[in-house]
């Protein structure tokens, strides 16, 4: 029996095309070779980016280009911003989406338009693939930690590969041999490796590029480093902290292939969680909500670059991936080292790292999130007494039907727990009044009311009261239980909000402020602290009806008694003159102030000067402050927030309408 002796496989050799850094880029930047600048889109850049530009001249611009026009309605209409309703004119898309994220959307909507020499058509969608991605993750990465322009980072993520496009087109050849030999590390540090096979760098060769676009710095410079972020540090905070953005979301979408390197794969799991706040868990659960808008934007894109790979598909891989990997580590941690050992798993598998070929093929989908805690009912708890107001045993306590939890907040009237009901199985938050205020007859009916009044409104954008109760003298209710974090606290860890973001929470607002009214109740205390936001569906609930009262109702408290937070009260308030449904629409004003621009509106260091300016000084204006608010917005805001509250809109149902055709 003859035996066949095969060779051993062929070891690429190393690419032999290396040059001075000078003479590729001379040769990828010939003229011939150059892509043509998207002409109408750097006119709309360069006049968008003047302090004195009007929407105007930008919808003059875009009138110039019919299909960028067609390609910006539906980027703005699709599922990327997320409107209420649709629009129909670009004018009204400028003045909706505000100029900075027009001037993005123009660039980054022409660029499929480009174009680039004699590509070959697989090359293109290679680079689509990564790019249009990218670019999703990008914006969608920099939303979610409350950057000021996550357009431009969207831009920046369809610019960034231009270069290596063009390398790969113009030295074909030893691009083949350039990846054969660099094989999975080119994901990692791909620019180390063309300076050993060209002489130059895709980031590089890129950024040459956008600057004879006259692209302004801070799109060029995170691009030129985008793989090597640490060396962008010249550039400011807003040029390394884009350049990283950039990084990273290259390696999401390239997750599959990411996860095959656990040392790297490892530092990208560690960036997601202290970067973005994205566990693993969590970074699941955004790569398959980010998939749609990768689709939707490939859509809008698709007449130029030919049929759009399945992006859903390739972010699905990558979180398939991290599935695999959290599988992998949980049983590893069950079995221990020496289990792990009998299995025959090497240390990579045996840490979770690289998941096998069978679980590869059959991912399991992401455990949901727990909603439900494991306690017995009521077993072991110590019944409820006033001092665990204060002092809340380890364990928790029991209170009623309720197993008491932990201390949400306190108020000036009241304490806010987190409670489990057992016969719901769900959590609630129990609001009390405070035991040393118990015993005083105005501070029982004024709590007693606000039980009432606030159990009336049936609204989703109003926390829900389930029950009212009272314990030894002691009266509470039970309420709905917001998973999330108040206005306030958003806007104090992130800063001034996304105009669009601001106007959905600003709608929702003014829709919970018309479900009161229409029953004739008055909240009294807008503020950003009582506006909740659901972490899941981002819904805004206007809680804390306790300053509330029903209009003609009698007074609980007596004449001239000032009820309300200072930075936000209305001056009919502040003067004594009587609160109606206007005061309610000033809050609004001063809450939708506060979110587009991070700042109060009267600013003062005693509650005195803080009262002076309600009633006597007009507040700076925000575009001011923040030059990329629409000025439409500004107008409405300091129209809520007018003196007179004749001179403000006449309802909040209004002010609801006007803002659902915004957003």
């Amino acid at each position: 029996m003859s035996t066949t002796i095969y060779p051993p496989p062929a070891i690429p050799l190393p690419p032999r095309h290396r040059a001075a850094r000078e003479e590729v880029l001379a040769a990828v930047l010939d003229p011939t070779r150059l892509p043509a600048a998207p002409a109408v889109a750097l006119q709309v850049v360069t006049a968008a980016s003047r302090p004195d530009c009007e929407p105007s001249e930008i919808v003059t611009l875009l009138a110039l280009d019919s299909a960028l026009c067609g390609k910006l309605l539906r980027a703005v209409n699709s599922c990327i911003y997320g409107l209420k309703q649709p629009i129909s004119s670009v004018a009204r898309a400028v003045h909706v989406i505000g100029l900075n994220t027009v001037r993005s959307l123009a660039l980054g909507l022409s660029i499929p338009a480009v174009k680039f020499g004699r590509g070959t058509e697989p090359a293109m969608r290679e680079y689509w693939m990564t790019s249009v991605g990218g670019a999703i993750i990008a914006r969608e990465l920099a939303v979610l930690v409350r950057r000021a322009n996550p357009d431009d980072d969207l831009v920046a993520g369809l610019l960034r590969d231009l270069g290596e496009l063009l390398l790969r087109q113009m030295y074909a050849d030893t691009w083949a041999k350039h990846v054969a030999y660099y094989g999975d590390r080119l994901i990692e540090d791909p620019c180390a490796a063309e300076l050993e096979s060209f002489g130059i760098d895709h980031a590089d060769i890129t950024a040459e590029i956008l600057q004879q676009w006259k692209l302004p710095p801070d799109i060029v410079e995170p691009i030129r480093y985008h793989h090597q972020p640490a060396l962008a540090v010249g550039g400011g905070k807003v040029q390394q902290n884009r350049a990283e953005l950039l990084q990273f979301a290259n390696y999401l979408v390239q997750l599959d292939t990411v996860a095959q390197n656990p040392e790297l794969l490892n530092r990208v799991l560690n960036t997601a969680k202290e970067r973005f706040h994205l566990p693993r868990q969590a970074l699941v659960a955004f790569l398959q909500s980010v998939a749609p808008k990768i689709e939707a934007f490939a859509a809008v894109l698709n007449q130029d670059i030919g049929q759009c790979p399945n992006y859903a598909a390739v972010l699905a891989a990558g979180a398939a991936e991290l599935v695999n990997l959290t599988v992998e580590t949980s049983r590893n941690r069950m079995s221990g080292p020496t289990a792990a050992t009998r299995m025959g798993g090497s240390s990579a598998s045996s840490t979770g790292l690289r998941p096998n070929e069978s679980t590869r093929m059959r991912p399991k989908p992401p455990a949901p999130p727990s909603r439900t805690p494991a306690p017995a009912s009521g077993t072991g708890l110590a019944e409820f007494r006033p001092e665990f107001a204060k002092n809340m045993p380890a364990g928790g306590c029991k209170l009623g039907d309720y197993e008491l939890q932990s201390i949400l907040g306190r108020g000036a009237m009241g304490i806010v727990f987190k409670a489990f009901e057992p016969s719901l199985s769900r959590f609630v938050a129990i609001k009390m009044l405070a035991p040393e205020l118990a015993s005083a007859p105005v501070a029982r009916q004024r709590f007693a009311r606000e039980a009432r009044v606030a159990a009336s409104i049936q609204h989703e954008n109003v926390v829900g009261i389930h029950a009212v109760r009272e314990l030894n003298g002691i009266p509470y209710l039970a309420m709905e239980h917001v998973n999330g974090s108040c206005l306030e606290t958003r806007v104090e860890q992130h800063g001034s909000m996304p105009v669009l973001l601001a106007l959905s929470v600003a709608r929702q607002i003014a829709s919970g402020l018309a479900a009161a009214h229409a029953k004739q109740i008055i909240h009294r205390d807008i503020k950003p602290a009582n506006i909740l936001i659901e972490d899941e569906s981002g819904r805004a609930k206007i809680t804390d009806f306790g300053l509330a009262r029903v209009i003609d109702d009698a007074k609980v408290t007596a004449d001239g008694t000032l009820i309300g937070t200072p930075f936000f009260m209305a001056p009919e308030t502040v003067q004594g003159r009587g609160a109606d449904m206007r005061s309610d629409l000033f809050g609004l004003g001063g809450v939708m102030y506060h979110m587009v621009t991070g700042r109060v509106p009267f600013p003062g260091q005693t509650v005195a000067a803080v009262f002076n300016a309600v009633c006597t000084k007009e507040p700076e204006a925000p575009r001011r402050l923040r030059p990329t608010v629409p000025d439409w917005l500004e107008d409405m805001i300091l129209r809520l927030l007018h003196k007179d509250p004749t001179a403000r809109y006449p309802d909040s149902a209004s002010v609801a309408a006007i803002l659902g055709e915004c957003c």
